[in-house]
């Protein structure tokens, strides 16, 4: 009879431990899922601010020297007043702009790249986030505020006052 209950008890025990070391097993790899999917909107935000900065100086909109440094407003329309802390609460994004000559008369080799750092320190986390992009731009001497507005285009519905 004890024998019995020695077995039934060490049959409970080896359960109980598999199922610990389940539960175990599944929490880690859901806490790397998560972790993963972290990670890649961080790389998407980091693909979107270059693309949109990118677009931004090809528009004439910014500057090179307006580019360069920490970002920590809006993209285009949406200016510095717009709240973005949703999509990056404890991000911040610094960037890094290269110019270099290209084999194609009137455009420029523009590098790009974005990467992300602490707010406030501008240190670079071990788990960050990094994206160069490149691209072959036509640089623009004026300013957009230099450019006429073209009379033909007054008092159109689309147009920015």
């Amino acid at each position: 009879m004890k024998t019995a209950r020695g077995a039934i008890l060490l049959e409970v025990m080896l359960a109980l431990g598999l199922f610990v070391g389940s539960a175990a097993f599944c929490l880690g790899v859901t806490r790397s899922l998560f972790a993963a999917l972290d990670r890649a909107d961080r790389r998407q935000l980091a693909v979107d601010l270059a693309c949109s900065r990118l677009a931004e100086l090809e528009a004439g909109m910014v500057t090179l020297q307006e580019l360069r440094g920490e970002w920590a407003g809006g993209v285009g329309s949406l200016g510095d007043d717009t709240d973005l802390e949703a999509a990056a609460p404890v991000s911040a994004w610094e960037i890094e702009v290269t110019t270099l000559p290209s084999e194609y008369r009137g455009l420029s080799l523009i590098e790009l790249t974005v990467t992300e750092v602490q707010p406030g320190t501008g240190v670079v986390s071990d788990d960050g986030v990094r994206y160069t992009l490149r691209q072959l731009i036509a640089l623009r001497v004026q300013d957009v505020e230099d450019y006429q507005v073209d009379e033909m285009m007054e008092g159109l519905a689309g147009e920015r006052q």
